[in-house]
């Protein structure tokens, strides 16, 4: 048994060597790549999705839809009006026509025969040249049964930062901000390192939150525009389209970092309970929480219910137009596209 235990403690021993100098090894190897790692890895990824949810919140759906149909108009038209006639045109008697006129009459070798009555009858059939300039009153209902073709091509500019999606993809923009502006702000090399700790030692640390040439400009741009040659999009919006603003915030990321970025929002409060007063405002308001909590969708008729068969849900009540509640320092209202027509 001792033989055997001082066979352990040596293996022990020579195991806890190796593992330790692996791990020497593994750390000076990762100190000596650190800034590699922050600039090949690191930032790229980190600023590469939050650059996406950035390009995301600023895209804009330009589609143009076709509309190809046929609408089946079958009703009766009212006609009250005149149609004016001024034409030369021939009739034709249809009876016998009795004549009695005056005429002065010339016999040859008698003489004249002043003040004459003359009795003439116009045969049935004759042809008669005359020139009509009258007005024919209309007064009737005129029947329609027909197909009237529809073709349109109906264009929707659809920014997206104006509807909901602009709430969750903040929020994704948040979560990584702070973090972005982290690692743009650390050291990029070894010759940085010592000025960087100066800074700490003399008691004046850089703020590693300020902002950064790519925090300043995280997307570039698109490789196709959107909204050119619209000329709709500052059309008066329906006061009926306008919402409401809820006052209810993102959440945002670490609350450390987000408090940091957003201090405005944390002077005695914080996201969840802006979001919790902001709750309890609607439903003083009698605002249903469908139209602000995700669920809306579950409260109308939409295809998929139809394909799976399932009872449609019964319409949402109108809710009475009400001033809006926002939460101090917070602007998340939705303005809706206008839409042509309304």
């Amino acid at each position: 048994m001792r033989r055997f235990g001082t066979i352990l403690w040596r293996f022990m021993v020579i195991f806890s060597f190796a593992v330790n100098v692996i791990l020497v090894i593994t750390l000076v190897v990762v100190l000596l790549m650190i800034f590699d790692i922050k600039r090949n890895i690191a930032q790229p990824l980190i600023e590469g999705l939050h650059s996406s949810f950035v390009g995301l919140n600023d895209s804009t759906i330009d589609w143009t839809i076709p509309v190809r149909t046929s609408i089946p108009l079958d009703t009766s038209i009212p006609l009250n009006t005149s149609i004016p006639l001024n034409t030369d045109t021939i009739v034709t008697l249809t009876d016998d026509v009795a004549l009695t006129v005056s005429a002065n009459i010339t016999l040859p070798g008698v003489g004249n025969l002043n003040n004459a009555v003359v009795a003439l009858s116009l045969p049935k059939g004759l042809e008669l040249p005359v020139h009509l300039d009258l007005s024919v009153p209309v007064n009737l209902d005129v029947p329609v049964d027909l197909d009237v073709p529809v073709s349109l091509d109906v264009r929707a500019v659809i920014p997206l930062s104006q509807t909901q999606l602009h709430d969750p993809v903040e929020n994704l923009q948040l979560l990584f901000e702070p973090i972005v502006r982290l690692l743009g702000n650390l050291p990029n090399n070894f010759g940085e390192v010592g000025a960087f700790a100066g800074q700490i030692l003399s008691g004046n640390p850089p703020d590693l939150l300020a902002e950064t040439p790519y925090s300043l400009k995280p997307w570039p741009g698109y490789s196709i525009t959107a909204g050119l040659n619209y000329t709709m999009a500052n059309e008066t919006i329906p006061p009926q389209n306008i919402p409401l603003l809820t006052g209810i915030i993102p959440m945002g990321g670490i609350p450390a970092l987000d408090q940091a970025l957003r201090g405005n929002l944390y002077p005695g409060s914080d996201p969840l309970q802006v979001n919790a007063q902001a709750a309890t405002n609607l439903q003083t308001q009698g605002i249903p929480p469908q139209y602000y909590d995700g669920s809306y969708a579950d409260t109308v008729t939409s295809p998929r219910q139809l394909a799976e068969g399932g009872a449609l849900p019964a319409p949402p009540e109108p809710v009475p137009t009400v001033p809006p509640t926002p939460a101090p320092g917070a602007d998340m209202g939705i303005i809706s596209t206008p839409v042509p027509g309304g």
